[in-house]
């Protein structure tokens, strides 16, 4: 826990002035939940203007919150999800707001999540209006069953008809049955309505006029009908119709009984007399003759006042009604200038709805949505008009707030360089906001797909696109990335892409959603801030102040071993111990310049080794806060010089100490003897053990073959170990030969035969890159047989022994690794001390400590290294760079 508030807390500061500054409510919270950061808007939502929220539990501020909200909190940290809803939320002064949240968890590091983000919005306003819609979309469905009015809609660039379930059940037809224009149309009385049908939807098509008909058809049963068919037809921006759509009325009984058309118009009537929504109607002239109870209450007139002696110009703007009366000339190919409707359209099927303005009698005035429509007389003609007029001065209020906000987002957006979108998965249409049509430089005409920001994208980035996109519909979970994207200009731009995947009630991906934003001169500040790193002669280390490593150049990654993700976000003690205390007793400000220099420290390379280096360091102020720069440069050679003086300096003790390290060398030459002759003599034992044990005679031929092998290898073990004694004098130039590394361990298999058939051992050997060297002969033999014969030794019991032996050329040296999957060394308790004699690790019966000894002390006498890396039941990598 102690760990993961640390990064939490160093984490903070990039986002606390975002989070505090945002438009919207947005918590930061801790695993906790309590406060880290939190926006004003959050605050002000929730009336905690007088409240120091960081480190509050969010539990303790909102007792109410239920155990259902709690564990979704818990769920959502332990199981790393996002969760979006709407609930209702009952505040402390009783009153209650519908809330759309969006929960998600936020890293401390990949896959461990440090808290939460919680995002709220009020859609009070929304949620009424989607209510009231619901609503009025059930009466509307009912009273559509009740009047049997069926929709039919025909697309003329497809030819696709859609009929509604109740013109299906007009024409008596199956669910699955599907339409087209032609074979709609026969259902239809064939010597009259037929005819004037097939005129009608010709002069839709061609002239774009409307048709209202009364028409004879037989239903697919055969059964006879009347029905009434309305359709208007929808004109592109080419001034051709593109589509065809209306009602299907059975008016069959209206037909046959009087009774039921009388019906039919008190339902009208009732209609026409409602309060809630205003209907008036004028004769030829424009004079209104009727004037509805709704209008009354809608307007402040009263119907005797409008009766007979006033036209609607008393109560309409000259501005609106003028745009009206151009828009129906050129629908109908009439002259605009000196147009009126009431003279110039005399049988046209005049049917219009817009956005009017109603001024009151008290002089206010109010948004409707009015349609107004032609009233025949029997012959067709034209005898006036009546409007049907709705209030919508409520949704106008919503509209005027969305659009503020929408264009607050704008700024915010034009602010971050960053642009939004949605990609509709179901038809693969996508939404851009203006700023992401000011990144990519496109016209806002265009309508986008996703094709047409894929093309955009450099194409060496593409496949991380693809790839992204793939794993979201496969994991509900999109990964943010930066890609390049080249402008319709030829620009080409940084962008991060972030988004979230929108699924079903069944758990589908049906949308994606997110943002890009242009990091451009971001990515070209840190191109120049790393330039100057990597040009620097030193190994560089940048860290915050709480010691954490933010950045390291190349040189540090020579001098450490280690690679940027293993050391970024971790403690600067990692490579150099007990720093810390220094960089805190140089207590650096914001406004500090000095540098400050520390060379009696050692830094730690990733195999443990340990050199001594000086280091510089110096603040920087960034945005987020000051940083530390470290300068280390590692001077091993320069101690080294230093400790040659010194050496010279004390030529008696120098000479006294070499005696007594003769007298140690003799000491040890018996353990090395002991150890040199014991792989032998136990392989000769285990050859022995299954020479007894097997009955196989042609086994056993080769195992005697096996006996001469090692026979052979032990007495020139023994021939050769006075040599051994050698290894601390110069060699002379007959000792180095060049040696196939094939050969070599062909001869360590054959030595080690029995270890390996008793064990199962696999050897596996690459000695591509690099097959001899010229080297010492008896030291490489010694070389390859103990570390083979200690990865046998040391193998797991849970596994058969497998060595992997590979050479490898690095800056021009030699290298060889022995890798096995054995026990392992714990190096952090015993990396010290892993090449000392008599130093064994493991309780294992034959271990004496002397072969990792032995085989270091001929490395270096060959001007030689050895290292080793290690992980306890997982195995061992010795690696010998032969200079």
């Amino acid at each position: 826990m102690e760990r993961i508030s640390k990064k939490s807390k160093s984490k903070i500061p990039y986002h606390e002035i975002f989070i505090e500054q945002a438009p919207s409510a947005i918590a930061m919270f801790d695993r906790d939940m309590c406060y880290l950061a939190t926006s004003n808007r959050w605050v002000e939502d929730y009336g905690l203007q007088s409240m120091e929220l960081v480190g509050i539990c969010h539990y303790d501020i909102f007792p109410e919150i239920g155990e259902d909200s709690k564990q979704l909190h818990k769920e959502c940290i332990d199981k790393a999800i996002d969760v979006f809803d709407e609930i209702p939320f009952k505040f402390k002064d009783g009153t209650v707001k519908w809330l759309s949240f969006n929960i998600h968890p936020w890293y401390i590091s990949k896959g461990k999540v440090g808290g939460l983000f919680i995002h709220t919005v009020d859609i009070t306003p929304n949620k009424e209006d989607e209510l009231k819609k619901v609503r009025t979309e059930d009466i509307f469905s009912k009273t559509k069953q009740i009047a049997k009015i069926g929709t039919w809609e025909v697309n003329l660039a497809t030819n696709k008809v859609f009929w509604s379930k109740m013109t299906r059940k007009i024409h008596e037809v199956e669910e699955s049955y599907k339409p087209n224009l032609e074979d709609g149309i026969n259902f239809y009385e064939e010597k009259h309505s037929r005819q004037k049908l097939q005129s009608c939807v010709q002069d839709a098509i061609e002239k774009g006029t409307s048709f209202d008909l009364e028409l004879e058809f037989f239903t697919a049963k055969q059964n006879h009908r009347w029905v009434r068919v309305i359709g208007k037809p929808e004109m592109s921006d080419d001034g051709y119709s593109s589509r065809i759509f209306g009602i299907m009325q059975d008016i069959s009984d209206a037909k046959s009984s009087k009774f039921e058309l009388d019906q039919a118009h008190a339902q009208l009537r009732a209609i026409y007399n409602s309060e809630s929504t205003a209907i008036f109607s004028t004769d030829s002239t424009g004079t209104i003759n009727h004037f509805n109870k709704g209008a009354e209450i809608l307007l402040g007139y009263s119907a005797s006042e409008m009766e007979g002696k006033q036209n609607p110009m008393g109560f309409l703007l000259i501005d609106e009604v003028n745009k009206f009366r151009r828009d129906l000339a050129l629908l109908y190919g009439k002259n605009p200038e000196n147009f009126s409707h009431y003279k110039n359209l005399t049988n046209e099927d005049v049917n219009d709805t817009r956005e009017w303005t109603y001024v009151r009698k008290d002089g206010s005035t109010l948004s409707v949505m009015g349609t107004v429509s032609a009233v025949k007389n029997k012959l067709g003609n034209n005898i006036g008009y009546i409007a049907v007029s709705t209030d919508i001065s409520e949704i106008k209020q919503y509209q005027n707030e969305l659009l503020a906000k929408n264009q607050l987002l704008t700024f915010a957006e034009q602010m971050t360089m960053m642009g939004h979108w949605q990609w509709s998965l179901s038809d693969n249409t996508c939404k851009w906001s203006k700023s992401l049509y000011t990144i990519a430089e496109m016209d806002e005409d265009i309508d986008p797909l996703f094709s047409t920001f894929f093309n955009m994208v450099h194409p060496e980035d593409q496949p991380l696109i693809s790839e992204r996109v793939s794993d979201a519909l496969r994991d509900k979970e999109f990964d943010s990335c930066t890609v390049r994207l080249i402008t319709t200009t030829g620009k080409v731009r940084s962008v991060h892409i972030a988004g979230v995947v929108i699924t079903n009630t069944k758990g589908e991906p049906v949308e994606l959603i997110g943002t890009t934003q242009d990091v451009t001169d971001i990515k070209m500040a840190e191109k120049k801030f790393r330039g100057l790193l990597e040009s620097a002669p030193d190994a560089m280390v940048i860290i915050n102040e709480e010691g954490t490593i933010q950045l390291i150049n190349k040189q540090t990654e020579t001098l450490f071993k280690y690679t940027p993700d293993e050391v970024i976000k971790e403690s600067v003690e990692t490579l150099i111990p007990n720093i810390l205390p220094s960089i805190k007793a140089a207590k650096f400000s914001n406004h500090t310049r000095q540098i400050g220099i520390i060379d009696k420290l050692f830094a730690v390379r990733k195999n443990g080794q340990k050199i001594a280096v000086q280091i510089s360091m110096a603040p920087v102020q960034w945005e987020e806060g000051l940083i530390i720069s470290l300068a280390i440069r590692d001077i091993t050679k320069q101690r080294s010089a230093e400790r040659k003086i010194l050496k010279a300096k004390e030529n008696l003790e120098t000479l006294a100490h070499k005696l007594t390290n003769q007298n140690r060398q003799l000491a040890d030459f018996t353990h090395i003897t002991s150890h040199n002759l014991r792989s032998p003599v136990s392989n000769l034992n285990s050859l022995l053990d299954i020479y007894r044990t097997t009955d196989d005679e042609l086994l056993r031929a080769s195992l005697f073959e096996k006996f001469e092998t090692v026979i052979n290898h032990l007495t020139l073990t023994l021939n050769t170990l006075v040599e051994a004694l050698k290894t601390k004098n110069p060699h002379s130039e007959e000792d180095i030969k060049e040696i196939q590394f094939e050969k070599v361990l062909s001869k360590t298999k054959d030595v080690l035969a029995g270890e390996i058939l008793k064990t199962g051992a696999i050897i596996k050997a690459d000695f591509s890159k690099c097959s001899k060297i010229e080297y010492h002969k008896i030291y490489l033999d010694s070389i390859f047989l103990n570390l083979v014969s200690n990865a046998i030794k040391y193998k797991s019991k849970n596994r058969k022994p497998v060595i992997e032996i590979e050479s490898i050329i690095q800056d021009g040296k030699i290298m060889l690794e022995f890798k096995d999957n054995g026990l392992g060394i714990d190096l952090e308790q015993h990396g010290h001390k892993l090449f000392g004699l008599n130093k064994v690790f493991h309780r294992h019966p034959d271990a004496k400590g002397v072969g990792l000894f032995l085989t270091k002390s001929q490395i270096e006498a060959m001007d030689g290294t050895i290292y080793a890396t290690s992980k306890v039941n997982v195995g061992t990598t010795f690696t010998i760079n032969f200079n």
